[in-house]
């Protein structure tokens, strides 16, 4: 259990703000909101996608139920918060109870190969397209002094990374950094704080990842077995009901959580104890074991350069 009890995570009849809510976690979530009767506002940036999303919801809803969606950019911070002020005007202009964030995407490359500017969209997609919000929804709750919770998204890769994910994991570990200063400043509000740390989750995105992972990235994840959108959800809302702060999907992640706490509240003493004890050789192994495979490509790699003419002539 947490140290301190968190507000109960009920969602029925309450309004909750998706981003990226359109595909894989995202619209698993929406569905699963829908299904306990909550109201979802959906924000993504592909408007027919989103729209189909919303007739499907609609469906499984009840008539009382309010489904909306609304086309965003949300790398922008203006865009970001017209979104929010859209969503809040159905509901008699309250701020949303339960603020999710799901948005994002990865494209693996080797740091060598990135462009500046897909070093920028990296970031930008992975802690921007959250950041702002978030920022909007907290200064919507406090402003209307009511209680909320808002839920981001990092990843695995927001505890530990290695090669193939140097334009992705700074975003999510920038979000994990978000999260753990919110957590603590939001107390001063009554703002409930947590952040999901899933491993692989098979989506659309998932796919269009793969296009561009290096082959040292697959080899080095060949033991992850990425799970579908519905269980992956289902993993973030059990973990919202027992009031976790970091929620994770893996046992793995549990250890890594444990090597990364950095003083945050426990989900389960006992367990975490144990994921703890576990940690400290099981981690370093694993660390280890991915710097092999690392070092065992780079014959290969450096061949990849030679080729494409990378090196300078008088090298």
């Amino acid at each position: 259990m947490p140290w301190f009890s968190k507000p109960a995570y009920q969602p029925k009849g309450k309004h909750c703000y998706v981003t990226g809510g359109s595909s894989g976690l995202g619209k698993a979530l929406c569905e699963s909101l829908v299904k306990q009767g909550a109201h979802v506002t959906i924000v993504a940036r592909d408007t027919k996608k989103g729209e189909q999303v919303v007739q499907e919801l609609k469906a499984i809803a009840s008539p009382n139920q309010i489904i909306t969606f609304i086309s965003a950019d949300l790398v922008d911070p203006t865009s970001s918060a017209d979104a929010l002020t859209e969503a809040t005007s159905l509901h008699n202009g309250q701020a949303p109870d339960y603020v999710f964030c799901c948005a994002g995407f990865s494209k693996p490359k080797f740091f060598i190969d990135s462009t500046p500017q897909e070093m920028k969209e990296g970031f930008d997609g992975v802690f921007w397209v959250s950041a702002y919000t978030v920022y909007a929804a907290i200064q919507q709750i406090v402003k209307q002094r009511r209680t909320g919770k808002i839920i981001l998204v990092s990843s695995f890769c927001g505890y530990a990374s290695f090669a193939g994910y140097s334009t992705y994991s700074p975003g999510k570990y920038a979000l994990r950094g978000l999260a753990d200063a919110l957590r603590s400043e939001m107390i001063l509000h009554n703002i409930d704080i947590h952040i999901f740390m899933p491993a692989g989750i098979l989506s659309p995105g998932y796919e269009v990842e793969n296009l561009t992972k290096p082959a040292i990235t697959h080899k080095i994840e060949e033991a992850d077995s990425p799970l579908a959108p519905e269980v992956s959800a289902k993993y973030l809302e059990t973990g919202l009901r027992k009031g976790y702060y970091q929620i994770t999907d893996n046992i793995a992640t549990d250890l890594v959580r444990m090597r990364s706490n950095a003083g945050v509240p426990s989900n389960n003493l006992f367990m975490d104890s144990l994921y703890l004890f576990v940690s400290s050789f099981a981690v370093p192994i694993w660390r280890m074991m991915t710097d092999w495979e690392v070092r065992k490509a780079k014959k290969d790699v450096q061949k990849d350069l030679e080729t494409v003419g990378f090196y300078s002539s008088s090298s």
